[in-house]
Order: C-alpha cells, then structure tokens, then sequence
C-alpha cells in the first residue's frame, strides 16, 4: 500500500467543499482527507494502486453529479477551461457557440458565465477543437476564419469542407496561393453564414 496524493479541479469553491461533504459520506476508502484550496480539492489517501485509481475515478463523477446539479449557470474560469474540458479553444469563438444555440454566454473579467450545463460547454469545446484540428481548418484559413468555421460546423453539424464553400459562395472568403483570405470579419462571416445553412439545413 502507498499514500496518494491528487488533485480534484472544480468549476468554483463552492463546488469543491460539497465534494469533500459527499466524500466523507459515500465514499469508502482505508484512510483518505481532504483540502480546499480555492477551486481545487487536495486529497491524500492510502491504499493499493488499483484502489486509489478506483477512488479518482468515484470522485470524479460525484464531482460531475454536484456540477450538473448545483451550477444552473456555469461560471468557469477562463484560466481554467481548457484543463477542465481537455480541450484549448478561443473563449470569444466558445461564447459565440454558446449563443448560436440559444445559451447565454459572456466573459466577466476572467470567467465564462452561460446559462448552459458545464457538460454542454465541455462537449463544444471538445467537438470545436476537433474542428480547429482537421486539415483544411489547421492549414488554409486564416487564424479568425478558424474561429468562424469551428463555431459554424460545430453548431449546425457541417463538415468544415461545406461551411468554406458556402462562405466561397458569399464571397466572404478568396482563394489564395496557400491559404483562404478573408474577406470579412468573423463575427460578421457567421452572422452571414449561419442565416444561410439555417435555410440549407
């Protein structure tokens, strides 16, 4: 048997102290405790190998049941996002996303406000990275269309492919040597777009 030490990231404070409640009732482990530090819980247990893998794994879904429960607005740190979501994406692009379908979303000072569950946010960003990833959006568009095209297909469920040939089409994008160039402003470009695959789709 060793003694582990870990890390429980939590949307906000509050979070993190009804973690550690739930944990001193449900879970069962040889010896554990816990910390608050901000928005992260500081736990150290013993046990064998399998055993502390069993209880990260058991405290990470009650930390899912609290957020889904306790949080009808997810407040998130900016900072923090990517970490908790696994996956790096433009927050400005995020929020954009978020309102598209019909959430409220904003950034106050470094945090995300939106009225959506923290488990849609995350399912975006993640879908949106795969997006930011894939060939034609990594190489051939310019770093603000990227934004534009991730929160397009990721919206409306269209490949990246067809959301480029609709803004060629709207003459929002030109084609160039190596790379699109752009030929209005993103925000712009998914007002555009998003009127058009609305009556396409």
């Amino acid at each position: 048997m060793k003694v582990r030490r870990f890390v429980i990231k939590c949307i906000n404070e509050e979070v993190c102290y009804e973690l550690l409640h739930k944990i001193s009732e449900e879970v069962s482990a040889r010896w554990i405790k816990g910390e608050v530090d901000g928005n992260k819980l500081l736990i150290e247990a013993l046990g064998f190998p399998y055993e502390l893998k069993e209880l990260r794994y058991e405290i990470e879904e009650l930390k899912k049941e609290i957020e889904s429960a306790m949080l009808p607005y997810t407040r998130v740190s900016v900072d923090e996002l990517p970490k908790l979501t696994k996956a790096a994406v433009p927050i400005d692009a995020l929020v954009e996303a978020l309102k598209l379908l019909g959430y409220s979303a904003k950034v106050e000072g470094r945090t995300l406000v939106s009225d959506a569950p923290f488990e849609e946010v995350a399912a975006l960003a993640r879908k949106m990275k795969e997006i930011i990833d894939s060939e034609i959006v990594r190489f051939r568009l310019p770093h603000s269309m990227k934004k534009a095209v991730a929160v397009l297909s990721t919206v409306y469920g269209v490949n990246p492919e067809e959301v480029v040939n609709v803004m060629l089409r709207e003459g929002l994008l030109e084609e160039g040597d190596f790379k699109y160039e752009q030929r209005e402003e993103w925000r712009k470009v998914i007002k555009r777009v998003s009127e058009r695959l609305s009556e396409e789709w």
